[in-house]
Formats: C-alpha cells, structure tokens, sequence
C-alpha cells in the first residue's frame, strides 16, 4: 500500500505538471495576438498548444536488466544467480532556454535473491531525481542546477553519482550544483549530502553528512590538455577515533588532474590529492594517486587501444599515535574504474591494471582487463566498494590481496539498445588465504539496457 501511494503522487504531480504546461501554452497561444481571437480560432489556438507542449516536454525512461551469479568468499546470498532490475521513468520540462524541470521515478528491485538484499540492489518505486536549473549547461555563463540529481565531478573518483550500468539502486545527491564558465576556464561549486536508500520509505539524505567542493578546469594552460584543480571536503558525524573517543569525521581534500593527448593516439592522466582534517580527536593525514596512460592503434583493423594505470589509497599504520592515515574515497566510482568484479574501494589500495580494448565488429567492443591488488598497509584492512571494512587482519604476514582477470563485451545492437555480457576472477593472494578468503571469487554478468 505504501508504494501504491507513492506511486499515485507521483502521478499526480507529474499530472499537474502537465496540465500547467497545456494552461501556460494555452495563455501564451492566447497572447501571441494583441487583438481578440476570431470566432474560428479554436483549431488555430489548438495547433500552437500543441506546438508549445512538444517544444517544452519531454518524456525519457530506461530498462536494465541484469543477470549476475557470484561464486567465492565475497558472496553474499546464497542463491546460485539472480537478476538486477532498474526501471526509469523522467519527464522534463523547458519553458524557456534557460530554465528547466526535471523529475524522475526510478524501480529497482533485485529478484531470486534467496536473501533479503542490500540497499544498493534493492529500492521500490521513489523518486530518483527531481531538479530545477537555471542558465545554460554549455558555453560561456552561469548555470546552476538545485534539487536532488546524478552529478560527476572531474574523473568522478571522490563525488559521483553512480553509473547506470552497474550499480542497480545507483546512488545520488540532494546538492546545489552550479557551474560558470569563460573561454578560459570552468569552475564548478556544489554544496549538499548524499541520498540514503530506504526500502521501506521516501529516500531521504544522509543526517549530519555533507559534501562541498571547488573543481576548476584549466584548458588551454597546457597544450592538448586539461588542468583541473580542485579542493573538496566531506564532513560526517559519529564517527570513533584510535582512542575510542565519539566525534566528528571533516576530510578536507586539495588536489588537481591532469588528462592530455599527445601525437600517435597516445592519452595519458594523472590525479593526486592530499587529505587533511579531523576524525574524531586523531588528525587526518592521507594520500590518494592515480596515474595512467594508453595507446590507440588507430591504422589497424580492429581499433585496439592498450592502456595501463596504477591507483594508491594510504590506509592507518595502527598505531594510537593521533593520527589517522586511512584514505576517505568519499563517495566516488568504483566500477567500473576498480574493475569488473566491482570488489575493493579506493581506500587502502595499490592497484595496478594492464588491458587492451577493440572492436572485432563495428557494434562490438571488447575489453581485457589483468589486476594486480595489494594493501597498503596490513595494519588497516581490506575495504569493499562501499567504503566498508570487510577483511580485517592485523597479524597478516603479508599484504598481497589477490590478482583478477576481466572480460567485458558490450554491443550496440541499436542507438537505444545496449546488450552486454562479462565474467571476472578473483584469485586470492597471501593476505586473503590467511583470512580465509582463499577460495576463488568468480562474478559472470549479462545484462540490457534499452533507452525508452
């Protein structure tokens, strides 16, 4: 009942927004005129009604359907395979080139789960967006959209919403997002806290976490390049430091990208950061690197393009010194960056990726992936892609997790349809055997996304 409810006031405010989209076209078809309309008029008044919603409304929706099956130590229900199912439904509207409304509903739900599943798999029908902005998103001006909304910033490693394709609740923001921008740079600001999923209830944002940044971009201070500096800050309550003492989390975080292109198909990237602040009553001292390049081949037949990157996240040394090493990865990507199997967040991390990608037909892509994990310090533990302790071993002998191979193949059957399917491997290293989580973690998806 409770989502039979949601779902009637959802229709009944997109309901109202259509019908004061036709009354607003109806009064402006209705004063287009200064003289009073003719008898015969009606069909006339009807044509520019209808003209006014077709330029100002639009409808958009998306079905993905996922099938996964997970067999190893980071399983978490018992059954065999399931399917991950996310229904979109949006309607925007644009009244004027410089203002948009836009809500949309979202369904997700996981099925044959044999278990009750987790918030990131499972939230019936709620509302997933719901925004207004004002200005242009392109060109030169300012632009600024509030409300609840998806949103990226830079290479999306410590604010993003998630991606559609993985991610089957995807998570959001409640922010204020606004952008100015010249010909020379673009400077983005947003202020607001993420959406916790809530099964049972209207989504509401987290109490008491909030997120600010400043990422600026840079464009023509390097040739073929993009500079983006940038600083941002996530503060959180109830959090315990070393001591055990109940406080406040404030991650204040000041760093910079820098993506380019060089002659030859040649791209490479590099981001590093530096985390200050508090945790409670120890001091906050953290590193956070990426860095990476590739190389498309772009004379041969199959367009393959090789790359390679290595990611590093500080974690604590363990020690009751006062300070606290251990990255905070915010609330950033982890798949598809941190691999297929999705497994390990960015937070007390080295990560060393190889792969190739190419297209043995025109519509299909293929993308080959060999990992390399270690921790970065066997004093913390081993993190999941929630940013979540799972493997805690402090008397490892050694800090080697694990090496994966990845496959993952996408075809274009259309503009709107999307068919894609994969299988990633976890093998076990020294620290995950001596936690007894040696068995070998295999993760085969299959999966379509169709635009409506």
């Amino acid at each position: 009942m409770m989502v039979f409810r949601r779902l009637q006031r959802t229709i009944a405010v997109i309901g109202c927004g259509v019908w004061l989209s036709g009354f607003a076209g109806a009064q402006s078809a209705g004063q287009t005129s200064g003289s009073s309309p003719a008898p015969d008029s009606g069909a006339s008044n009807q044509t520019a009604e209808k003209g006014y919603l077709a330029r100002t409304l639009q409808f958009s929706g998306s079905i993905r359907e996922r099938w996964e099956a997970t067999d190893g130590p980071f399983s978490v229900t018992p059954a065999s395979s399931y399917l991950l199912s996310q229904i979109r439904l949006g309607l925007q509207f644009t009244p004027t080139p410089w203002l948009q409304f836009f809500a949309q509903a979202q369904d997700a739900r996981a099925l044959f789960y044999k278990t009750t599943p987790s918030n990131g798999l499972s939230n019936p029908f709620d509302l997933h967006q719901a925004w207004m902005a004002v200005g242009k998103r392109e060109g030169p001006g300012a632009y600024v959209q509030f409300g609840r909304q998806d949103m990226v910033l830079g290479s999306g490693r410590l604010l993003a919403a998630t991606d559609t394709y993985w991610t089957n609740t995807a998570r959001n923001f409640d922010v204020a997002h606004g952008s100015y921008t010249t010909d020379f740079f673009k400077t983005e600001f947003v202020a607001g806290s993420v959406i916790l999923v809530n099964p049972d209830g209207f989504d509401e944002h987290k109490p008491g976490d909030h997120v600010y940044a400043n990422y600026n971009t840079f464009s023509h201070l390097l040739p073929g390049a993009s500079v983006e500096p940038y600083f941002m800050a996530h503060t959180t309550l109830g959090v315990t430091s070393k001591e055990k003492v109940l406080g406040e989390m404030d991650t204040l975080a000041a760093g910079g990208r820098v993506i380019g292109k060089l002659r030859g198909g040649v791209d490479y990237s590099l981001e590093a950061l530096h985390e200050f602040g508090n945790y409670s009553s120890d001091r906050l001292n953290a590193m956070g690197l990426v860095a990476g390049g590739g190389w498309a081949i772009v004379k041969t037949g199959w367009a393959p393009r090789v790359s390679a990157d290595y990611a590093y996240a500080s974690g604590d040394d363990g020690r009751k010194d006062g300070s606290r090493e251990t990255f905070d990865n915010m609330y950033g990507f982890n798949q598809p960056m941190n691999s297929l199997t999705g497994l390990f967040a960015w937070k007390n991390i080295k990560d060393l990726r190889t792969g190739v990608e190419f297209y043995p037909l025109r519509k299909l892509k293929v993308k080959l992936d060999g990992r390399d994990f270690w921790l970065a310090s066997t004093a913390d533990g081993l993190y999941n892609s929630a940013g979540t302790r799972t493997v805690d071993d402090t008397k490892a002998t050694s800090g080697h997790v694990g090496e994966s191979l990845e496959m993952l193949s996408t075809v274009s059957a259309t503009k709107s349809t999307t068919v894609g399917f994969g299988v990633g491997t976890l093998f076990s290293g020294p620290y995950l055997q001596q936690a007894h989580k040696g068995a070998t973690f295999i993760y085969p998806i299959i999966y379509l996304y169709q635009k409506i």
